[in-house]
């Protein structure tokens, strides 16, 4: 396969500032594990926490933490934030992956945040609900096109098209591979995979989030869990709109490699392990 000048250039950037974010961190403690809390979901896994329509985590990664989506309603983000314990108080960054409104309507419980760079696609709708949320919050609205780096070893990915919304997805790059987090995966949460290795020349470790396959048939299903082992895939997290019939056969086909989801969920990276808040 052919790579353009551009995929190039960008792998090459891609690449150089993670060389130069593992050369930095030569001399100093071994690097923290990827963590990521599930704040927002169709089920809970803690009681007394509220599943809704809609997803949002935390990720902790390379001493940064970034929101990854709100969810659909602020009450029940900040109900949820509030059994779990968690600490929002501090963010390095917002990720919306999309403009729909289970991912974007949990903004306002985040109170005022200014200057918080908030990242989303370019080509979402000036319109959208989500844009007064963020400029009433003071918060600084950042459309990606092309992959943005938020830290060393963090990235908001290019902007991938889809007919129904174009998404971003959230990635951190750790030594044993990419931890990949998706809100729907309206391109196809192969497509936006293949793509994001492509354009960073990195095995992809971990995918999480929302796969939107609740009409997908088995062999649709079949074919898209064959193409995650392809590109190198070891664990995954269906969930949200992922649909209970993916869920099921990504349960069966990773095993051991599979997260299950929920509200208060804690999955971690290289090395890997799952379980719950409490």
């Amino acid at each position: 396969m052919r790579v353009s000048s551009a995929l190039k250039a960008s792998r090459l950037a891609f690449i150089l500032l993670f060389m130069v974010a593992v050369g930095g961190a030569a001399n100093a403690a071994e690097p923290p594990a990827v963590k990521v809390t599930y704040l927002y979901d169709n089920t809970s896994a803690v009681a007394g926490t509220d599943a809704a329509w809609g997803f949002s985590a935390l990720v902790e990664a390379h001493g940064k933490r970034v929101l990854f989506d709100t969810g659909g309603n602020a009450g029940v983000l900040r109900h949820n934030v509030a059994v779990l314990g968690v600490d929002l108080g501090r963010l390095d960054a917002l990720v919306l992956s999309h403009e729909h409104s289970d991912h974007t309507n949990g903004i306002p419980a985040l109170g005022r945040r200014d200057g918080l760079a908030a990242f989303y696609p370019a080509s979402a709708n000036v319109t959208a609900p989500f844009m007064n949320m963020l400029q009433s919050a003071g918060m600084k609205a950042l459309p990606v096109t092309g992959m943005t780096q938020i830290a060393p070893r963090i990235a908001v990915s290019h902007e991938i098209a889809s007919a129904v919304a174009s998404e971003v997805a959230l990635v951190v790059d750790t030594d044993d591979g990419l931890v990949v987090l998706v809100g729907c995966a309206h391109p196809g949460p192969e497509t936006m995979l293949a793509q994001i290795h492509e354009r960073t020349g990195r095995p992809v470790l971990m995918l999480v989030g929302g796969f939107h396959m609740s009409l997908a048939g088995p062999e649709a299903i079949s074919r898209t869990l064959a193409d995650f082992k392809a590109l190198g895939v070891r664990y995954v997290g269906p969930t949200h709109c992922t649909g209970n019939a993916a869920i099921a056969a990504a349960r069966q086909a990773f095993g051991d490699g599979f997260v299950e989801g929920g509200v208060g969920t804690v999955v971690q990276a290289a090395p890997f392990k799952r379980e719950t808040v409490r």
